[in-house]
């Protein structure tokens, strides 16, 4: 009899460890699985921006590997690319916006061509930057009476695409970024050349 019950006393112990483990994994799945969905990076293609029947592109010409940036809106960097190491090159530097005049756009290049010859890069290397002003948005006054935000969305804001290409021509990264500053193209465009310039020194 004390052998019979011993051997229910084994099983039992055996049947409540498959149980807590079968209750721990169920558990840790449970966590984990909103965490997956949480730590998941939000893609360009699928936001509501994106999705926008008022989206306007620039010269980046695929949008689907682009995700939300930690500084800028959106980006993408080829893996094992450390933008830090290198220097920036202006290459083509366009202005697709119908509200830029081309006086003022000039003004604009100069600005980003300043703030990102300060990239000096921790390497040797030099990456080519093909540049997009995609649209801007004058100054506008009426936006203050906007509720918490309109400080910020009444000022001149400046979207920008921005395409990195090594030495071969092969594009290590792509980045995209809306700035607001002030209330003229050039304030804007400091403001956004500053933001993908202190972008740049963090990748």
């Amino acid at each position: 009899m004390a052998k019979v019950g011993l051997k229910i006393v084994s099983g039992a112990k055996k049947r409540y460890k498959a149980m807590v483990w079968c209750f721990s994994l169920v558990v840790a799945m449970t966590l984990l699985s909103p965490l997956g969905a949480v730590c998941a990076a939000e893609r360009l293609i699928d936001s509501s921006n994106y999705k926008d029947k008022d989206f306007i592109k620039g010269c980046i010409s695929n949008y689907s590997d682009m995700v939300k940036g930690d500084d800028i809106d959106w980006v993408w960097i080829s893996p094992g690319t450390l933008l830090a190491q290198n220097r920036i090159s202006i290459g083509k530097f366009e202005n697709a916006s119908d509200e830029l005049r081309s006086t003022q756009f000039e003004g604009v290049k100069t600005t980003f061509k300043e703030i990102l010859s300060k990239v000096k890069g921790e390497g040797n290397g030099v990456l080519t930057a093909d540049i997009c002003i995609y649209e801007y948005q004058k100054f506008s006054p009426g936006k203050a009476w906007i509720p918490f935000v309109g400080g910020h969305q009444m000022q001149a804001g400046m979207g920008v695409e921005m395409i990195l290409r090594d030495k071969g021509g092969k594009t290590v990264a792509k980045l995209r970024d809306m700035a607001r500053s002030g209330t003229t193209p050039e304030e804007a465009a400091d403001e956004s050349a500053t933001n993908l310039k202190k972008y740049i020194h963090k990748h």
